[in-house]
């Protein structure tokens, strides 16, 4: 079965995109792994938030003009090294400067917002771009320190996020219009109505997550990408206890993410990737510790650990490829999304270009 997925993602890294300009996102042949991305907007060492941001718009473009499926945003808050805070904002800017990659969130936060009010932001951006639009919501805060500082500035509380379920079931409520008979909204009705309302995905990590994804009988999105604390477990428990609901699939439907560094060979690669993971590690020991350098040994074993901890696939076209395919057989992937690894949106772009290349738009790229 490998590889059978290997051979598939090859010959979808090599496809050549037709020369006509359609808007919608581009069809892909069932019988191909689609290839999709996240960018999670981090600030590099010695960078702005506004270069990265801008670096966000360079990537989503390479992606568009590479032929993936979707580009989608993360929503991070008080992160000096996150740039992200707002996906609907930063994706109406990106859709409207692509014109075939599906444009989405990675997610919205759902607990953070009334459903109500992102329901309206993405019916108006669907309405604005084609019905390319996707809606990933998550359960998580959205934010690693000061939690219950967090909690208030944003007007939420851990109980919001106990209510994660019914929060998903008012999105789609008023999403389509439709409602459980009796329930308390259903008076309501959103403007604008989508004629085609955008696609609501559930991200997750844990049981927890492929439970309610599954409850809802909408897709789920596994965060291979985090680390340790991705369990592959939570894919097990979606398929088990999946019901296909009103506004889903029939089947279960999973994307995964995973940390994806693409180099002209194996040994750039492993060079590129030592370089970033010492940036950051750098960075963060700065930050802890001012005016306290590291001894080289010390630098060396934290640069390695952290390196583990990404659980990065890495190497040429060719490697990255056969890596892809083993993470799509092991985690039984209809999808894959790749968060490309990289410090600044060139080194992103470029590996995007070099895993899925449109042969002459790429030749013409430095």
């Amino acid at each position: 079965m490998t590889d059978r997925l290997t051979d598939r993602l090859t010959g979808r890294l090599l496809v050549r995109l037709s020369r006509q300009p359609p808007i919608p996102a581009v069809p892909l042949e069932a019988s191909v792994i689609p290839l999709s991305v996240l960018d999670v907007a981090v600030v590099p060492p010695g960078g702005t938030a506004r270069e990265t941001l801008l670096d966000v718009v360079e990537v989503a473009r390479a992606a568009d003009l590479a032929g993936y499926r979707r580009f989608w945003v993360a929503e991070h808050h008080t992160s000096p090294r996150c740039a992200g805070s707002s996906p609907a904002v930063l994706m109406a800017h990106l859709a409207a400067v692509t014109r075939r990659v599906r444009v989405g969130s990675g997610g919205v936060m759902l607990p953070n917002h009334a459903p109500l009010a992102v329901a309206e932001q993405f019916a108006v951006l669907q309405a604005l771009h084609d019905g390319r639009v996707d809606l990933g919501v998550g359960r998580a805060t959205g934010g690693n320190e000061h939690a219950a500082l967090l909690d208030r500035a944003l007007r939420t509380s851990s109980a919001a996020r106990d209510a994660f379920p019914e929060l998903i079931d008012e999105l789609l409520g008023f999403l389509h219009d439709d409602w459980p008979e009796g329930h308390p909204l259903a008076a309501l009705r959103m403007s604008p109505l989508p004629a085609e309302p955008p696609e609501v995905f559930v991200l997750g990590s844990t049981e927890n997550g492929g439970r309610v994804a599954a409850s809802r009988g909408l897709p789920f999105v596994f965060g291979g990408h985090l680390g340790p604390r991705s369990r592959p477990a939570a894919l097990a428990r979606y398929r088990a206890e999946f019901r296909p609901g009103r506004h889903g699939p029939e089947a279960p439907r999973v994307i995964a993410s995973v940390n994806v560094l693409c180099a002209e060979s194996d040994e750039e690669a492993a060079r590129l990737a030592w370089e970033t993971s010492e940036a950051q590690v750098l960075e963060a020991h700065a930050t802890r510790s001012p005016g306290q350098p590291l001894s080289p040994a010390r630098q060396r074993h934290l640069t390695r650990q952290n390196l583990d901890e990404v659980r990065l696939v890495q190497g040429s076209p060719a490697s990255v490829a056969a890596g892809l395919a083993d993470v799509a057989a092991a985690w039984g992937a209809d999808e894959l999304m790749v968060v490309p690894y990289g410090l600044t949106g060139k080194d992103r772009a470029r590996a995007l270009h070099l895993l899925a290349p449109e042969p002459e738009e790429a030749a013409s790229r430095p």
